[in-house]
């Protein structure tokens, strides 16, 4: 389990998991014991934050923390790995656009196919 925190600097209300709402223009909120989790910004989409728990995602062997979120979005994907307690910020700026941060474990940006066609 991780501790999601959210500012939104937004000019419309955000959502997380269709029920939780977090005011425009500087609203925030701390969730704490997160899993599957999804945040939904108008007029942007939704980022998915899916607990992987202590599945690793091939191709990255140097991460070596034990639990694990993939953060999912239409453009680009997160990889968080963390120890103990995971902490993950995410700040939506003016224009939608999301920063996202951590304090303890390894982020990185990764790419994973949206859709494959076989």
């Amino acid at each position: 389990m991780y501790t999601l925190n959210i500012k939104n600097n937004y000019p419309w209300a955000i959502t997380v998991n269709g029920n939780k709402i977090i005011n425009d223009q500087g609203d925030s909120a701390c969730l704490k014991n997160q899993g599957n989790s999804y945040v939904t910004i108008p007029g942007i989409g939704e980022m998915a934050f899916i607990d992987l728990g202590d599945k690793k995602i091939a191709g990255y062997p140097f991460i070596k923390e034990t639990w694990g979120v993939l953060v999912r979005t239409s453009t680009v994907e997160a990889y968080y790995r963390y120890e103990g307690g995971g902490e993950l910020t995410a700040v939506i700026d003016q224009y939608g656009t999301c920063s996202l941060s951590t304090s303890n474990g390894t982020l990185i940006s990764i790419a994973m196919p949206e859709l494959i066609i076989k």
